[in-house]
Formats: C-alpha cells, sequence, structure tokens
C-alpha cells in the first residue's frame, strides 16, 4: 500500500487581534514553501508573496473591515493592515516550518 499525503489544516487564532481566526493549508508542497520563502526574501517579490499566500494557503478567516467581510484570498491579503498580513503569514510559517517528531 502507498503512503496517502494527509490534506492538513491550520487554524490560526491570533492573540493581538481578538476575533481573528484564520484556517490555512498545512500540507503545502515543498515547492509552495520554498517559493513563498524565494518571493519574500526579495523585496520586489513581497508583494507577490502576500498574494500567493492568499491564493494558495488561505482557506477562510474572520475579517472584516468597514465595508464588510474582506474575501480569504490573494486579494483579501493586500486589503489587511500590513502588521496584521504580517501577524498571519508568520504564525502560520512557525508552525509549517515545524517538524513534528
Amino acid at each position: 500500500m502507498a503512503y496517502k499525503i494527509e490534506q492538513r489544516t491550520l487554524r490560526l487564532v491570533l492573540d493581538d487581534y481578538e476575533g481573528a481566526e484564520v484556517t490555512c493549508r498545512l500540507s503545502i508542497s515543498l515547492g509552495q514553501m520554498l517559493e513563498l520563502q524565494e518571493l519574500g526574501s526579495d523585496s520586489a517579490g513581497i508583494r507577490d508573496a502576500y498574494q500567493r499566500f492568499g491564493t494558495d494557503v488561505l482557506i477562510d478567516w474572520s475579517i472584516s473591515d468597514d465595508t464588510g467581510p474582506i474575501p480569504a484570498s490573494g486579494e483579501g491579503m493586500m486589503r489587511l493592515p500590513a502588521a496584521l498580513a504580517s501577524a498571519i503569514m508568520g504564525a502560520w510559517g512557525d508552525q509549517v516550518a515545524s517538524v513534528p517528531r
């Protein structure tokens, strides 16, 4: 029998942002993770990294602004305050980089 890769998700609760819950894909390919890291390490690629994260990693969130719910997407990531977007990507990165025993 072959090993089947389980598609895991992660629910982030951001302590500094009361009520913000973010559901992300945890099981992304090594290629996707390296591409996000590569894009994020270059100032010209940071925009693409956030948009790609919103498209490839985000599943759902409980975030809205004065106009209503913000979509959990690449477009939605670009509408967030910079600190909140960084907190989301940072919290996800901490989890995806940790290797369980």
